[in-house]
């Protein structure tokens, strides 16, 4: 059997969204499958200023592949080229064999001659990958140190009741009572939204640079994205926070593999009722939801106050619109996910990775990985 890893292109997409369809998060429920169709090269085209991808090979056969990726965001508030290593998947029958050792050399040579530091991210659970965190071996001394920093956590918010959008919700704020309103974005609103998330960002392990030429380049270039897709709250004339709502389906879908344990009845019970109650239609295994993601979000102080109202409105005009589904996420422990305590949600949990060219660079560093961002949008 002959075992062989090299670099490939997007003559493999076939092949490598048959492999990730084979490898399904499991949750308490559910089991999904984020499918990356049409072109699993999508997500990093779209997010990272360069990437390569590397093929598992038996006998000539592909039957695995990771991607390393490489990008500028923020370290201890300063712009720093960070490393990302996505997309392990490897078929059933192929793996424990050693697979990200064996191309350690050629995914991680090239990356830590440019960035002393990078991040992954597992799904909480996946034992044969949290059995590699911290591991080093000295026949594979390109491997980076690795260790876990954060938990994660992607809030599934199923739509069902309309909400009530408290017109009148009114907040604290410079010793008095000033009304929240809520509208969508504009063309005049670039800087300040731009403003309001880079004030967030800079703040977070690995938050993106949002400056206001990055974020006329993400709208220019989300596909089936618009500067309407961000949902402002404004206080007494002042925007005090944001949060983007996505259709991400052109370039990824969360597809239902199987209701199982009590999201079977959660699917049984929901489906009785949806026409009696005008839910939107779940979709059947095999099938996937339609969904909106709010991978940009920041408010004034991070209160989740201002974050509730602003997915009210988001989640009711996508109930109008026939989602089933809105994804939120962040680090287990953001203040600001109180904001979805109004909702029926189902948790995904995943471990926040961090790879470094030494194994005291966190610590030399003073590096703060308490608040590390999560962009779902990559998961």
């Amino acid at each position: 059997m002959g075992l062989s890893v090299r670099q490939i292109g997007e003559e493999y997409n076939k092949e490598m969204l048959a492999i990730l369809l084979e490898s399904p998060m499991e949750s308490d429920g559910l089991s999904l499958c984020l499918d990356r169709s049409p072109n699993i090269y999508a997500v990093p085209q779209l997010f990272f200023d360069g990437f390569k991808a590397y093929g598992f090979f038996m006998d000539e056969e592909l039957v695995g592949y990771g991607m390393i990726c490489h990008k500028e965001l923020y370290v201890n508030g300063e712009k720093t080229l960070v490393g990302y290593f996505a997309n392990l998947y490897v078929k059933k029958e192929a793996r424990k064999l050693g697979w990200l050792y064996k191309a350690s050399k050629p995914l991680f040579e090239e990356i830590s001659k440019i960035a002393e530091i990078g991040f992954a991210s597992t799904v909480k659970g996946n034992k044969a990958t949290e059995s590699m965190i911290g591991r080093r071996i000295a026949k594979f001394p390109l491997m980076p140190h690795s260790e876990l920093v954060s938990m994660q956590v992607v809030h599934n918010l199923l739509i069902t009741f309309k909400k009530r959008l408290k017109a009148n919700t009114r907040l604290k704020a410079q010793g008095s009572r000033l009304k929240l309103v809520i509208r969508r974005g504009k063309g005049e609103d670039i800087s300040k939204i731009a403003a309001l998330l880079d004030g967030e960002y800079r703040t977070r392990l690995f938050g993106a640079v949002m400056n206001e030429k990055n974020l006329r380049k993400l709208i220019d270039t989300r596909p089936g994205f618009g500067i309407e897709d961000y949902w402002l709250a404004e206080m007494d004339g002042r925007v005090v926070g944001v949060c983007s709502a996505w259709d991400i389906r052109e370039i990824r879908q969360v597809r239902v593999m199987s209701y199982r344990k009590k999201f079977k009845w959660v699917y049984r019970i929901y489906s009785l009722l949806a026409p009696f109650l005008s839910f939107p239609k779940l979709p059947q295994s095999g099938e996937s939801f339609r969904e909106i993601i709010v991978n940009d979000f920041a408010t004034e102080n991070s209160d989740p106050v201002i974050f509730e109202a602003l997915l009210r409105n988001v989640y009711n005009d996508a109930r109008n619109r026939g989602y089933n589904m809105i994804e939120v996420g962040s680090y287990v422990g953001d203040p600001m996910l109180a904001a979805v305590k109004p909702f029926f949600t189902q948790e995904v949990y995943s471990h926040t990775i961090v790879g470094t060219i030494s194994a005291d660079y966190i610590d030399k560093g003073q590096i703060d990985v308490s608040r590390p961002f999560v962009d779902i949008a990559l998961t």
